[in-house]
């Protein structure tokens, strides 16, 4: 990963999903999402404050971000899924 191509993707996210931006870049999804996870880790967005559980069909909860960000994407470049919101945010209290 280049320095270039992190400021680029940062770019894109002001008014771009993270998923577009893939599509924009000509790009592998799974690379985009790792970097955006730097980013928002870069950003001082990796602190469980700035994220909370959100229901989002009948048995799956998400971690959105509470004002910036949106749904949180692991190091891995994943969106996570869990079965309870104490699930959910018993991962929240461990974001680093």
């Amino acid at each position: 990963m280049t320095t270039e191509l992190k400021a680029k993707i940062k770019i894109y996210l002001e008014d771009n999903h993270p998923n577009d931006i893939s599509y924009i870049l000509n790009i592998e999804d799974d690379e985009v999402l790792k970097i955006v996870h730097e980013i928002y880790r870069d950003g001082g967005l990796m602190k469980p404050q700035y994220w909370e559980a959100e229901q989002v069909d009948d048995n799956l909860w998400a971690i959105y971000g509470k004002d910036r960000a949106g749904e949180y994407i692991d190091a891995n470049g994943d969106y996570l899924g869990f079965e309870t919101e104490a699930e959910a945010n018993e991962y929240i209290k461990g974001i680093k």
